[in-house]
């Protein structure tokens, strides 16, 4: 071998980029078990979320025709591709502030077994997978029946909400009962 040959040698460098590659798989996998997939967004100026599979779609805000005598928390209903959908306000549900929805504005589409419905929120983020290492469950009683707990992020707390328990909320099912 000459003094190139030694100095270049194909063989270590292949078995080292092995060895990187196996080392990321596994990396991977272990990432992949303790991630939780969900829809981040803005609601009273916090970031929340919620597992993706309760959402069917998120849209901008389209125009929305008031309704009398329904409670507050119904901010209108539009046509949603020739389903007559209500867009709900769920800030003060969950004792938030209510700043103005802006051109940021959307609804996201949520549906629960017996019904879809849409939730105005301020602003999408997109679906993000949530590491439940960060996690800390919530503590029970008021407007915290509907989170679950929150997410210790890098860029700060995510709120995660527990869609099937504000689905089935008296204040959200409108004319059962």
């Amino acid at each position: 071998m000459t003094g190139k040959e030694e100095a270049y040698d194909i063989r270590s460098i292949l078995g080292q980029m092995r060895d990187e590659y196996w080392q990321a798989l596994s990396e991977e996998e272990v990432q992949a078990r303790e991630v939780l997939e969900c829809l981040v967004f803005t609601l009273g100026g916090e970031r929340f979320a919620f597992e993706t599979q309760h959402a069917c779609e998120v849209i901008r805000v389209p125009k929305l025709i008031r309704v009398p005598a329904v409670q507050t928390l119904i901010a209108g209903i539009f046509n949603l591709r020739g389903e007559i959908t209500a867009a709900m306000d769920i800030r003060p549900m969950l004792g938030l502030a209510q700043p103005e929805i802006g051109a940021a504005g959307r609804i996201v589409v949520v549906k629960s077994d017996r019904f879809a419905t849409g939730i105005l929120i301020e602003a999408a983020h997109g679906v993000q997978g949530l590491c439940c290492d960060g996690f800390e469950p919530a503590m029970a009683g008021g407007a915290k029946r509907f989170v679950r707990g929150h997410f210790n992020e890098q860029d700060g707390s995510i709120i995660l909400l527990d869609m099937e328990a504000l689905l089935a909320a008296p204040e959200i099912v409108v004319g059962e009962g």
